[in-house]
């Protein structure tokens, strides 16, 4: 997500593609949340990994880095800050950008899609083990996996595809260009497995982060 009056403003153009975001121009304009607690930056590591392959990956994030001023304490946050400016570039859902341009009113946020291809994810809802009322938890996975429950979030500003194959797409999205078709073959066991490793090598790698990751 960009904001274009900015970009503009310093007479910058937009970058396309991932490995653009490299590029020194865009020192200090960069958003992103925090590895260590928001999923989307999970997501983010594990996507540069299988996009580039592990060495080239985590170096890419060590690149990307210093051209970061903030990472967030959650995924949605870069998206917060791109309409009021004090965010240029951010890096997260396409969804929660949709959110602040068609919610909040931020008609200077452009969406860009990479060029070269991006990630998922699938949101989850689960009963734990031992619950105290397992049949009111079955109850609620029922509603939670029905049309009716999934159509309420496009209502309530949240314009993630639907996984349900008899509900009803939010209209919105095909305004900018999304389709749920178009992203990469993303290896979920891999990240199942490894993503908690990878956090320790991208952390390690930046030598141990700075106040920026601070959670607290």
């Amino acid at each position: 997500m960009v904001n274009k009056d900015e970009l503009a403003r310093m007479g910058l153009d937009k970058p396309a593609d991932w490995k653009d975001l490299l590029d020194p121009k865009y020192k200090g304009l960069i958003w992103l949340s925090n590895y260590n607690t928001a999923g989307t930056a999970k997501l983010v590591i594990n996507t540069m990994i299988q996009m580039f392959g592990h060495d080239e990956g985590i170096q890419y994030l060590v690149d990307l880095d210093k051209n970061i001023q903030v990472y967030t304490k959650s995924g949605s946050g870069p998206s917060k800050n791109v309409g009021t400016g004090e965010c240029v570039i951010g890096i997260g859902f396409l969804h929660d950008g949709i959110t602040q341009i068609v919610d909040n009113g931020y008609g200077n946020i452009e969406l860009i899609i990479p060029a070269s291809g991006t990630s998922f994810e699938v949101g989850a809802t689960a009963i734990f083990k031992g619950c105290k009322h397992p049949n009111a938890a079955k109850l609620w996975i029922e509603y939670a996996l029905s049309p009716e429950c999934v159509e309420l979030a496009a209502q309530n500003g949240s314009y993630q595809f639907l996984v349900i194959d008899n509900a009803k797409q939010p209209d919105v999205v095909d305004d900018f260009g999304l389709d749920p078709n178009n992203v990469m073959d993303y290896d979920f066991e891999d990240a199942k497995a490894n993503t908690e490793t990878y956090i320790t090598e991208v952390m390690n790698a930046l030598g141990g982060g700075d106040d920026r990751f601070k959670t607290e």
